[in-house]
């Protein structure tokens, strides 16, 4: 977290919004993120209070090599925030990352979930 705090500060102007899809299905909620280019390694996913929070902290080394005119998909920080159902089951959240595409499963739960802070790791 604390990490995420100061590359935002510092890169102010490199932040980017990425693309989000939720599907609901019997036993499950499904997100898809579209995040190109990063490793799964530089994904951050973190669950409080509902609350799925998407951060991905990217740096090109070719980046320090060349002169960019435009850049509007290259970002070196994502963030998403997306408020979950209540019945969202939380604690037990999986995440898969390939081709481009970070996929959530949120299985779902019959009472609200009680935990409150959760981290996810991406396969």
């Amino acid at each position: 977290e604390k990490l995420i705090e100061e590359f935002k500060a510092s890169k102010k102007n490199a932040v980017a919004i990425p693309l989000v899809n939720m599907d609901e299905y019997p036993d499950y909620f499904k997100v898809e993120v579209q995040v190109p280019g990063v490793k799964r390694e530089e994904i951050f996913i973190h669950v409080h209070d509902n609350i799925l929070s998407i951060a991905v902290l990217h740096r090109d080394c070719e980046e320090l090599k060349k002169k960019l005119q435009i850049h509007e998909f290259d970002a070196e920080y994502f963030e998403r925030h997306i408020l979950l159902p209540d019945n969202a089951d939380s604690a037990f959240v999986s995440a898969e990352y390939r081709s481009g595409i970070l996929n959530l499963y949120i299985p779902k739960t019959e009472e609200p979930s009680k935990t409150k802070n959760s981290q996810v790791v991406v396969y």
